[in-house]
């Protein structure tokens, strides 16, 4: 194995250049692989956490508020082979199966799925 140690100029003539030079005070880089940057500020960080602090009440509200009102929906289907709805809970996979969905596509945070893959894939869900 070879490693090649790169002088300052080498770096930058393949186009890499200085975290530090780009980021505020206050915010911390992490350079991943590649080259690529990302910036954590602390506002994003606080707002991280506020998220996280407030799924689970916003959940239970809309989970009360699903049973309570009649026209609110956890799903509609908004095209012949497309379900529109909140984030399914376990025991909703089975129904999704009977309306012949095949596929799941989630924009959810990690923390907020509910439903464990190994589950979506014993049902042939595909999972974006």
């Amino acid at each position: 194995m070879y490693i090649e140690e790169l002088t300052e100029r080498e770096e930058e003539e393949k186009g890499e250049r200085s975290v530090e030079d780009h980021v505020a005070d206050g915010d911390k880089a992490i350079l991943v692989s590649r080259g690529n940057v990302i910036v954590l500020t602390t506002k994003r960080a606080l707002v991280g956490v506020g998220a996280r602090a407030l799924f689970y009440p916003t959940l239970i509200y809309n989970v009360v508020r699903n049973k309570l009102e009649t026209e609110f929906r956890w799903w509609d289907r908004v095209a012949e082979f497309i379900l529109l709805g909140a984030v399914p809970f376990p025991s909703d996979v089975p129904q999704l199966k009977e309306l012949g969905v095949c596929g799941v596509i989630t924009l959810n945070e990690p923390y907020e799925t509910l439903v464990p893959s190994s589950l979506y894939k014993v049902c042939l869900f595909s999972i974006l």
